[in-house]
């Protein structure tokens, strides 16, 4: 009965998230209200009490419907919710002269034109109220058996960089006197105002690691501990294994993890600090199955400005289950990953070309909400069987070209699927562009150690592991990385050894800019490259400036491509 009532409830919920999207199109900048709460929300149902959209109107839902749903000079003039700004000053349009398709006068400075601002004054206070300040809280009978134990995870307290989109790792131990299995996850939430999701990443220590012994810069790397055996994102509780399931660590699996932090800052503050973290429950007495997580998606991404729906595709393929499964998995859940465009997605199981089980559907994505699809009875997946995945996005809130990256104003398109019994060996199968990466690493195709052997002309894998050192090594050692002054040795190193290179043209520096964005030790590999590098294409009679398209690829693909190998000079 109860797994009846979540169903009618999902199903209800659905529905008035798929209403409150088309009218998000029908106001100015209406996916991208902030919560007055917290900065890092966006308050999708912008006319209603929930952030997420259903139940009661605020004021600007109540005006809005009175005006049949139509954004026009008699709305935009309203001031619905009495702070003392009209409903045009509040979204972006003071001119009250936006039109539906088109893009509004601003698109920064936005607040919300149902709720009183701000809401500590005395005027608003007891006029607001915040659905979304308290968070709700996990119920998991599991974590009070027998034996259960628990350890908290909590970063050292650190001050949040004044940028938009951080990532930051720290290492931590955890008991591996023998084999336990962690069961439950709690979020310990210390900066509400910045945090955004966690990711725990479980370390093989057949494989070597980076050690982060305290918070520092990591991007989406994890310092080379690749198995996400847990996580935490906006609006969760924390989450609790069904009942025969639990991911293994300890003396045989895991000892140490690295916990991932996506911090928010959208405001560029430079007075945050945070040291939130999470609570594992682990229990000695293991369960049936150990879990894992298994990610499929797109990394190449191309979103055009201005589009109500863009599709882009990603397929883990049968050669590759087949090749690289040692038996079936079973999936007992999923979530599909996007951030602020995404507008829906899918993931879908084929076999022998065609569709068996759609694994999860968003049919009205949300990235500040995502949607946990439980799946019970598990479904049975095959070596031999395909997983799909389509991501579609609405880009009309922007004015330019949206590609692949970890800030919260670029794009994703993953998957993450719950699997069970674990495969530590292959929980990746993820596309660039039409490239299957899980095809192009194999070894008969030059691959090593899960890297593609081939991108267009670059051997990829062997730059990558064999030639990527002594390069960084040689630039630094002939060029001045303080950029004063271009080294007769500098130029003459870029032109003989970089501006030919194919690893740095095309496809493959594409490749390697996604693989090394956010990367820490980026700055120095830059300079070096600058500081010769509109000399030694002026000497081959190339003119170039920074306004030119070739400075972006050499310059930003130059300084990123070479400092993200696992075991570099870093």
């Amino acid at each position: 009965m109860m797994k009846l009532k979540t169903f009618l409830v999902a199903c209800l919920a659905l529905q008035l998230v798929k209403g409150y999207k088309i009218y998000q199109n029908r106001i100015p900048n209406g996916d991208r209200i902030p919560h007055p709460c917290k900065p890092n929300y966006i308050w999708h149902g912008v006319g209603h009490e929930n952030s997420q959209g259903g139940g009661s109107r605020n004021p600007f839902g109540l005006d809005f419907a009175a005006n049949l749903h139509k954004w026009n000079r008699t709305l935009c003039m309203k001031d619905s919710d009495g702070d003392g700004k009209t409903n045009g000053e509040e979204l972006g349009d003071p001119s009250c002269s936006w039109t539906e398709g088109n893009h509004p006068t601003q698109a920064t400075g936005i607040s919300h034109p149902g709720i009183c601002e701000p809401s500590e004054s005395d005027h608003c206070k007891n006029t607001t109220q915040f659905e979304f300040c308290q968070p709700s809280e996990l119920d998991c009978p599991y974590i009070n058996e027998t034996g259960v134990r628990n350890i908290t995870l909590r970063f050292t307290d650190w001050q949040v960089p004044p940028a938009e989109t951080n990532y930051f790792c720290q290492t931590f131990e955890v008991p591996h006197d023998q084999d336990y299995h962690v069961i439950a996850e709690f979020p310990e939430i210390d900066n509400r105002y910045v945090m955004h999701h966690m990711l725990l990443f479980g370390c093989d220590d057949r494989i070597g690691y980076q050690n982060f012994t305290n918070p520092a810069p990591c991007g989406m790397s994890s310092g080379g501990c690749q198995s996400i055996i847990g996580g935490w994102t906006l609006g969760s509780p924390g989450s609790c294994s069904p009942k025969d399931l639990g991911t293994l660590i300890g003396k045989s699996s895991y000892k140490v993890v690295v916990l991932q932090v996506h911090w928010n800052n959208p405001e560029l503050k430079s007075n945050y600090r945070d040291h939130s973290g999470m609570t594992l429950f682990y229990t000695p007495n293991l369960r049936k199955y150990n879990t894992q997580s298994f990610t499929i998606g797109q990394s190449y991404l191309n979103i055009p400005p201005g589009k109500m729906r863009h599709e882009e595709t990603a397929v883990c393929p049968a050669s590759c289950t087949r090749d690289y499964l040692n038996g079936s998995m079973y999936i007992y859940g999923a979530n599909i990953h996007m951030h602020y465009l995404g507008a829906s997605g899918v993931i879908e199981q084929y076999r022998d070309g065609k569709l068996l089980n759609t694994i999860a559907r968003d049919d009205a994505y949300s990235y500040d909400s995502p949607v946990d699809h439980g799946i019970d009875p598990p479904i049975e997946f095959k070596p031999g069987d395909e997983l799909k995945m389509k991501c579609v996005y609405n880009s009309m809130s922007r004015q330019t070209v949206t590609n692949y990256g970890d800030s919260t104003s670029a794009e994703m398109c993953f998957g993450f699927v719950a699997t069970f019994p674990d495969d530590k060996w292959f929980t990746y199968c993820t596309d660039y562009e039409k490239i299957h990466l899980c095809d192009a690493a194999r070894p008969e195709n030059g691959g090593k150690y899960g890297l593609p052997g081939q991108i267009g002309d670059c051997k990829f894998a062997h730059f990558w592991l064999n030639q990527s050192v002594p390069m960084y090594t040689n630039l630094v050692k002939y060029c001045d990385v303080s950029k004063k002054v271009c080294k007769p040795a500098c130029k003459k190193y870029i032109q003989d050894e970089i501006l030919d290179f194919p690893c740095f043209k095309g496809l493959a520096a594409s490749f390697l800019r996604t693989m090394t964005e956010q990367d820490p030790n980026a700055a120095t590999f830059q300079s070096a490259i600058e500081s010769c590098l509109e000399e030694a294409i002026d000497d081959r009679n190339k003119p170039i400036s920074k306004g030119n398209p070739a400075y972006d690829r050499l310059s930003v693909v130059l300084m990123l491509t070479l400092l993200m190998t696992g075991n570099s000079v870093f």
